[in-house]
């Protein structure tokens, strides 16, 4: 305990936090190559690669933020329901 009374984060805390940066970082890469590359193989096939590669990173970096936001909301919920009942 600090001296002004509020726990420390446990290392699982902190473990999940870390654990939860790299999902990040890994979902926003995997969403712009999958996404990206099916724009570019798609364009290849229409005759607008440009277009359709841009169009495609932008919806993988959309859908993998929206992951992320997603996955962190319920880590949040979850820790703040640990956190009550270890409290009662």
């Amino acid at each position: 305990m600090k001296a002004d009374g509020t726990d420390l984060p446990s290392s699982d805390d902190t473990r999940a936090t870390a654990d939860m940066a790299w999902r990040s970082v890994s979902n926003l890469t995997a969403g712009m190559l999958l996404y990206g590359g099916l724009g570019w193989l798609i364009g290849r096939k229409v005759g607008h690669q440009a277009t359709f590669m841009a169009t495609g990173l932008v919806l993988g970096i959309v859908l993998a933020l929206y992951l992320t936001y997603v996955r962190v909301s319920n880590m949040d919920r979850d820790l703040m329901n640990d956190r009550r009942k270890t409290q009662q």
